[in-house]
């Protein structure tokens, strides 16, 4: 499996997966309304097509996220440090990690 490194801010890999998400149910919604035979062969082409891209990407589930006690930008849940301002960021509490 290729796994594309993207050099990425975390909302930008999110917006990603969100396009993603959005492009695949366009394309399974439209993959039903054709009934021509060369429709038929380019749906599968751009089934194919887009199936590759989609593992090329790997871009995995979304990442819990919390939110720094500093300046309230989104972190990774098991950051250290904040990746806007770079504060330590304090360890959750048995009670915050069931919530998040």
């Amino acid at each position: 499996m290729n796994n594309l490194m993207l050099s990425s801010s975390g909302a930008d890999l999110s917006r990603l997966r969100t396009l993603v998400a959005a492009v695949d149910k366009e394309v399974v919604h439209d993959s039903g309304s054709s009934t021509a035979a060369d429709g038929q062969t380019s749906k599968s082409a751009l089934n194919t097509t887009w199936s590759c891209l989609v593992e090329m990407l790997d871009l995995g589930t979304e990442p819990e996220m919390r939110t720094c006690q500093t300046c309230k930008h989104s972190c990774t849940l098991g950051a250290t440090r904040c990746d806007h301002c770079w504060t330590s960021l304090l360890p959750l509490t048995a009670k915050e990690r069931v919530a998040a």
